[in-house]
């Protein structure tokens, strides 16, 4: 029996896969943009992390008690090795690396009041600085382990007795597919680390104070 012609045209399922797939593609498409920007940025905060720590490490090293401006500025470029993708992302954007990649490396002295023995507070002071710097002469507040690095901060658990060498590094993320959306993202990340071999680290200002500099502590 022949199917009237309105009948059939109901009946005629060829051309629907195409259609389910022209209204899915699109989401496909936004899926597959959003995955790719995402596993970059964990890339990329991966590597911020590695190369604040690197460069901590490499002063905690130091076994002088003295370091130098040629010193802070020879570890500083270390992150540069460790975080290659920076220079990249700069090149992209036609601009410096230190454009979009800000640094510190300093160095911090826990004081405590005198004569004491037990239960002390310790209140910790930039000694010196380097980079986009941390302040000299104010006492540094202490936050939660969980919150963001901050330069004027240092997390609770790092306050203690002696010194506290710190490295931050400031990087501004650019999505590749997504930046018209969400613009740019500043990944920050900052290790803590007290020096290996001897008590405390002194700026040496023999090799110059430009890009580095000693603080006054109290």
């Amino acid at each position: 029996m022949t199917l009237p012609g309105r009948l059939r045209f109901r009946q005629d399922q060829s051309g629907l896969a195409i259609i389910e797939f022209a209204l899915i593609l699109p989401i496909l498409i936004l899926l597959s943009v959003v995955a790719f920007d995402f596993s970059r940025y964990i890339l990329y905060l991966r590597k911020v992390a590695l190369a604040s720590s690197t460069m901590a490490e490499l002063i905690a090293r130091n076994d002088t008690g003295k370091i130098s401006q040629a010193d802070i500025l020879a570890f500083s470029r270390a992150q540069l090795v460790i975080f290659p993708e920076a220079m990249q992302s700069a090149r992209g954007q036609g601009k410096s690396v230190w454009d979009i990649t800000k640094w510190s490396l300093s160095g911090v002295q826990f004081k405590t009041t005198a004569n004491c023995t037990s239960n002390c507070t310790y209140t910790p002071y930039v000694a010196w600085s380097s980079g986009k710097g941390r302040p000299c002469a104010v006492p540094l507040l202490a936050a939660a382990d969980t919150d963001p690095p901050a330069p004027t901060t240092l997390p609770t658990d790092t306050f203690g007795p002696n010194f506290l060498i710190v490295a931050d590094v400031v990087f501004t993320y650019t999505p590749v597919v997504a930046q018209s959306i969400i613009g740019t993202v500043n990944i920050a990340k900052s290790f803590y680390v007290p020096p290996r071999y001897v008590s405390a680290i002194a700026f040496d200002t023999s090799a110059g104070s430009t890009s580095a500099w000693a603080c006054t502590v109290p």
